[in-house]
């Protein structure tokens, strides 16, 4: 019997510890990664700012491509938003908004997660020489929980990696829609030049 009440009480002291080491650690924490990307900050800015274009390269999708998704009408631009609900425990149930846009700069999300507090996703567009860097990052608030304090370092870990995996995929995404966009202008050239030439 003395064993197991030992036992309890180590157990109720790591507890303990573990609550006052959380309300030691920051409220709040940031996460960012960056990549430069060999594509025009416009191409990036498209595949990020149009909603329907996040199957393309975003991580969370591959997480559960039966998810239920509903988007706004507009799906783009400031006060565009999408909503999700899974039954993976990973995905859950939430939604993100766009809140705050500059041109093929910089847009700032709002995130919301059923039972947690929101959070506020960005990406960082910067020119630089010929390449693009791109930030994506994350301000999340985890208030007076320790637990979620304690997770601060953790979340940086998997987080970044999941941030690193998508801005691989925008990367290529961007590409792809450049490459689409420039297809578009010489067949439109061509077709013109061809009308000319008819007409002469």
């Amino acid at each position: 019997m003395k064993i197991v009440k030992r036992i309890l009480l180590v157990l109720l002291v790591l507890v303990l510890a573990a609550v006052v080491i959380g309300f030691l650690m920051p409220g709040s924490r940031k996460i960012e990664r960056s990549v430069a990307m060999g594509v025009p900050a416009t191409a990036i800015y498209g595949q990020i700012n149009e909603l329907k274009n996040w199957p393309n390269w975003s991580p969370w999708y591959k997480l559960d491509p039966n998810a239920k998704i509903v988007y706004s009408e507009p799906s783009s631009g400031l006060n565009a938003w999408y909503t999700w609900e899974s039954d993976n425990k990973n995905v859950g149930k939430g939604k993100m908004t766009i809140v705050e846009v500059q041109d093929n700069g910089y847009i700032k999300t709002k995130l919301e997660f059923d039972g947690m507090k929101e959070a506020y996703g960005y990406f960082r567009l910067e020119p630089q020489g010929e390449s693009t860097q791109v930030t994506w990052g994350l301000d999340a608030e985890f208030g007076n929980n320790p637990i979620f304090r304690l997770m601060g370092p953790m979340m940086d870990k998997m987080l970044g990696e999941t941030f690193t995996q998508g801005l691989t995929g925008l990367e290529a995404a961007a590409k792809a829609a450049s490459v689409n966009i420039q297809s578009a202008a010489t067949d439109s050239s061509t077709a013109a030049a061809s009308d000319t030439t008819a007409v002469n």
